[in-house]
C-alpha cells in the first residue's frame, strides 16, 4: 500500500489532508498520486495507527529518532515512504513503532524540529512562542524558517508536566537537563523514572498558551485569596503548573503555563501564613537562618516539622507606592485590608484596582551588601546625613539603608522593611556643610 501523497489534486482542487469530498459512503481518503484528475489512484485513510512492531500502538510526541526530536510523524528511513512514528518516547532506546494513522498527515509539518533555528533573526534553541497569537509552542523544521518557512507545533500527545526528581541512566535530576539530548533540547521525564518508562518533554523555556496566550507570569499573585510565589498545579488537569500574568487571579482570572524551567524538585505551591520556624511563629515572608538576607516564606503551616519553602522573589521588585488606592480608598501604610491570608501588603503602582500589582510587605530590613542587617541611623551617604531610608541611585526606586553609621566609609547596606520609615520621594537628609 503506498502513502498518501499530500497535498494532491482532486478536481481541480488542492487538498493537504485526508478528505471526504466525492466519497459516496463519506469515508476519508486520499490520492496516492499528486494529481486525482490525471492518475485516479487512491487510498481509503486509516483512522488509527497499524502494523509495526507495536502491533498498532499509538504514536507518542514527542519521540526520539537518531538523536532528534519529531512532534510529527516522519518517512524518514521508511520503506516505500509510509510515514511512521514511534510509540514509546524513544525509538532510540526502545525500537518500537507503528505506521501514522493517514489523518494525522498533513502536506506541511512533517519532520524533526531543528535546533538551533533561526526565527526573524534571532537564534531559538527550544520550541518557542514567538510570533504565535494563540501562545501556542512551535519549533521549525529547517534551521532558518525566515527562509524556509516550514514548521510544527510542539503538541505532545500526553501534556503532563515535568516529574521532579526524575531517574535518567540511574542519575536522579530536580530540573530539566540537556544531558542524552542529541539535538541540545531540554528536557525532563514526565514520570519518575524515565529509564524504565521512557516518557519525557521538551522543555519550554518561557510561559505559554492559557487565556494570556503565554503571557509571562506575575509573582506575587493570589489565587484562592493565598499568595503563590511559584507556579502551582492546583485544579488543573493532568497536573500541569501555571501561574496567574497578574498580580491577582481572584481578580483578572488570567493565566499561562509555566515555563518549565522555572520548576524544580521543591518550592511550588502557596506561602502558608503564619508558620512555624524554630517554635517561632512568623505572619509574613522572613530572612530568619536565610545567610543569603533574601526573603522566605514557608508552604506548610510548621516549617520545623515539614520543612518545605520558597524565595518571596517578586517579578517586579518595585516599592510600595504610597498612597495606592484599594477599592476606593487611599492608604499611606502597608494593610491588611482584602487579604485572605492576612499577609500585610502594598500597592507598587498608584491604584491597585486599576493595575493589580502589589508586593508583600517586608517586615525586616533584607539582601543587600549586609545580607539583611538592620538599619543605621542616621547614616552617611555622599557627605550628607540621612535620618530615613532612601530610594536614591536605585535601579528599581527599592529604599535602602546603610547598617554603619557612614555607607562612605563601610559600603554596608539593606534593602529596608517596608513597614519602615519610608517617603516618597525620599529627601529627608540633613546637610553637612557648616553652613546655617
Amino acid at each position: 500500500p503506498r502513502p498518501c501523497v499530500l497535498p494532491f489534486i482532486y478536481s481541480s482542487k488542492a487538498y493537504s489532508s485526508c478528505t471526504a469530498d466525492g466519497s459516496q459512503n463519506k469515508r476519508l481518503w486520499c490520492a496516492t498520486t499528486g494529481n486525482y484528475d490525471r492518475h485516479p489512484e487512491w487510498k481509503y485513510c486509516a483512522l488509527t495507527e497499524y502494523g509495526g512492531n507495536s502491533g498498532g500502538q499509538p504514536c507518542v510526541f514527542p519521540f526520539t529518532y537518531k538523536g532528534q526530536t519529531f512532534y510529527s510523524c516522519t518517512n524518514k528511513d521508511a520503506q516505500i515512504g509510509r510515514f511512521w512514528c514511534a510509540t514509546t518516547g524513544s525509538y532510540d532506546k526502545d525500537e518500537k513503532w507503528s505506521y501514522c494513522a493517514d489523518k494525522r498527515l498533513y502536506a506541511n509539518q512533517i519532520g524533526a524540529c531543528v535546533f538551533p533555528f533561526i526565527y526573524n533573526g534571532k537564534r531559538y534553541s527550544s520550541c518557542t512562542t514567538a510570533g504565535a497569537s494563540t501562545g501556542k509552542l512551535w519549533c521549525s523544521l529547517t534551521n532558518n524558517y525566515d527562509t524556509h518557512r516550514k514548521w510544527t507545533y510542539c503538541d505532545p500527545s500526553e501534556p503532563r508536566p515535568c516529574h521532579f526528581p526524575f531517574i535518567f541512566k540511574g542519575k536522579s535530576y530536580s530540573a530539566c537537563t540537556h544531558e542524552g539530548a542529541g539535538d541540545g533540547q531540554l528536557w525532563c521525564a514526565t514520570t519518575a523514572n524515565y529509564d524504565t518508562d521512557s516518557k519525557w518533554k521538551a522543555c519550554s523555556q518561557q510561559e505559554y498558551e492559557g487565556n494570556s496566550n503565554g503571557q509571562v507570569c506575575v509573582f506575587p499573585f493570589t489565587y484562592k485569596n493565598r499568595t503563590f510565589y511559584t507556579c502551582t498545579n492546583e485544579d488543573t488537569k493532568g497536573g500541569r503548573f501555571w501561574c496567574a500574568t497578574t498580580g491577582s487571579y481572584d481578580k483578572d482570572k488570567k493565566w499561562s503555563y509555566c515555563a518549565d524551567t522555572r520548576q524544580h524538585g521543591n518550592n511550588m505551591g502557596p506561602c502558608v501564613f503564619p508558620f512555624v520556624y524554630k517554635s517561632k511563629t512568623y505572619s509574613s515572608c522572613t530572612t530568619a537562618g536565610a545567610s543569603t538576607g533574601k526573603l522566605w516564606c514557608s508552604l506548610t503551616s510548621n516549617y520545623d516539622t515539614d520543612p518545605k519553602w520558597t524565595y518571596c522573589d517578586p517579578s517586579e521588585p518595585r516599592p510600595c507606592h504610597f498612597p495606592f488606592i484599594f477599592k476606593g480608598k487611599s492608604y499611606s501604610t502597608c494593610t491588611k485590608e482584602g487579604s485572605g491570608d492576612g499577609q500585610l501588603w502594598c500597592a507598587t503602582t498608584a491604584d491597585y484596582n486599576k493595575d493589580s500589582k502589589w508586593k508583600a510587605c517586608a517586615l525586616q530590613e533584607y539582601e543587600g551588601s549586609s545580607n539583611g542587617q538592620a538599619c543605621v541611623f542616621p547614616f552617611i551617604y555622599k557627605s550628607r546625613t540621612f535620618y530615613t531610608c532612601t530610594s536614591e541611585d536605585t535601579g528599581d526606586g527599592r529604599f535602602w539603608c546603610a547598617t554603619t553609621g557612614n555607607y562612605d566609609q563601610d559600603k554596608k547596606w539593606s534593602y529596608c522593611a517596608d513597614t519602615g520609615d519610608q517617603q516618597q520621594p525620599s529627601d529627608d537628609y540633613c546637610n553637612s556643610s557648616n553652613e546655617i
